[in-house]
């Protein structure tokens, strides 16, 4: 008896579902409005339910793009002022090495030694800007720029990337020149080995006859000070618009 009534049930999962088979029972008829009418309510269903799947899918993207967009204005906010900083910083150091050059032009040591100590040691050093953001990187690497809808910070944040990248490549060629030990600059000084451990000043003094000999050095070391410069310069500009457009991605 249980057997039977399981056959007899309509949910018995061998049974067509209701809607097809009235359908089938309007064909049989001939029944043709009811076919319409039938048809029309699958159609009905399955564009809704595209609708529905759909609407939920943009919801979504959209869900990740205001957390992208809220991670991109945090961490530019932040680059672009240290990037401010570093223009700061490179512009005092790259103003040293003017100062050497200039020592070894006119052939003649300066009379303040300690303060022409401090000096050369900011000529050797150099300030290459702030790290590309975290998120910029990870968008560039997986092709996460199509989850944003704005045609204008996809474009900027491109920008921003191609001058990052391009400033890299230089601070790896100035850093190499600058870390050159047989180029006469640091045949020329000496390096003072209890700066950090009492000490602020990181030479602990200099042969005046030798720097002439690094004369070639220090050019080179100029000419790539200056590009960096502009570099941390255009990073300011790119990193601005990157936040511009942020703000009108929100609106």
């Amino acid at each position: 008896r249980q057997c039977g009534d399981a056959r007899k049930s309509p949910h018995h999962r061998g049974q067509k579902p209701m809607i097809l088979r009235r359908l089938t029972d309007a064909f049989r008829k001939q029944e043709w409005f009811t076919v319409a009418v039938e048809t029309m309510i699958v159609v009905l269903g399955v564009f809704l339910g595209l609708q529905v799947n759909n609407w939920n899918a943009a919801n979504q993207s959209r869900e990740r793009e205001v957390v992208i967009l809220e991670q991109l204005a945090t961490e530019f906010a932040v680059t672009v002022e240290a990037a401010k900083s570093s223009k700061t910083d490179s512009e005092f150091l790259l103003d040293a090495t003017r100062a050497v050059l200039r020592a070894i032009r006119d052939a003649k040591e300066p009379e303040d030694s300690d303060t022409f100590l401090r000096t050369l040691g900011a000529a050797g050093g150099l300030d290459t800007g702030p790290s590309e953001p975290v998120t910029l990187i990870e968008l560039m690497s997986t092709g996460g720029l199509t989850q944003l809808s704005s045609p204008g910070l996809r474009t900027a944040l491109i920008r921003y990337h191609e001058t990052a990248e391009a400033q890299s490549k230089l601070a790896d060629l100035v850093l190499a020149r600058v870390s050159t030990p047989d180029d006469g600059f640091h045949d020329a000084i000496y390096v003072n080995p209890d700066y950090g451990d009492g000490s602020e000043f990181l030479l602990g003094g200099y042969e005046w006859e030798k720097l002439a000999s690094a004369r070639q050095q220090f050019q080179v070391i100029f000419y790539g000070k200056v590009g960096l410069d502009r570099g941390i310069e255009e990073l300011i500009e790119r990193g601005e618009a990157v936040l511009t457009e942020i703000e009108k991605a929100r609106e």
